[in-house]
């Protein structure tokens, strides 16, 4: 059986600048929203490794590091770049409404 959507309100679309990435705590999930050429993506602010908060490493090439142990993920995708296949940053879904950033969260 299949969940519904629970799509949230993390902040305005404007809120996190190109080639930039900021943390956000909705319904005490924490989550780290990528802006990739124009383009918005979340994922879990926590690495797989270790769970250190990835939203205080740095976004360099379209690569997310995590700032405890320099592992690397894609920011399209979230999989593993360094090491290579292991494990991924956790996707969310996101979608853009009404200037809003919304997150499925559920």
């Amino acid at each position: 059986m299949s969940r519904e959507p629970r799509y949230v309100p993390v902040g305005p679309a404007g809120s996190v600048a190109e080639g930039q990435m900021r943390e956000f705590v909705v319904d005490d999930v924490e989550l780290v929203v990528v802006n990739l050429d124009g383009e918005l993506r979340a994922f879990a602010n926590r690495c797989p490794h270790q769970g250190g908060p990835l939203a205080k490493g740095r976004l360099e090439d379209g690569v997310i590091w995590c700032p405890w142990h320099l592992w690397q993920f894609d920011a399209r995708t979230g999989r593993a770049r360094w090491p290579e296949g292991y494990g991924r940053a956790a996707p969310y879904p996101l979608k853009i409404e009404d200037g809003q950033i919304l997150v499925d969260v559920g």
